[in-house]
């Protein structure tokens, strides 16, 4: 089932969806965020995303914002690697 959770962004309520089935064991996550559905995939100690293209409204703020709440909840350490 697919996890549902808020964080609070520039003062601004971001809501987000993790439709990858056990997130804390894997290095790229699919989240459903504001209508699109993105790819966070870990690599090192930061997050990037794939799948988007120039229209997405998507800062890297919220990227690190989202990523981190992900680490947080799914305890997805900074020593894990991208298989």
């Amino acid at each position: 089932m697919p996890v549902l959770l808020r964080i609070n962004h520039e003062k601004a309520d971001v809501i987000f969806q993790v439709l990858t089935e056990k997130p804390s064991t894997q290095s790229e996550l699919e989240v459903f965020m504001g209508g699109n559905t993105y790819n966070f995939i870990k690599t090192g100690n930061s997050w990037t995303l794939t799948g988007t293209n120039d229209s997405d409204d998507i800062d890297q703020t919220l990227i690190d914002a989202v990523a981190k709440a992900l680490a947080l909840r799914f305890r997805i350490s900074s020593s894990q690697h991208v298989a």
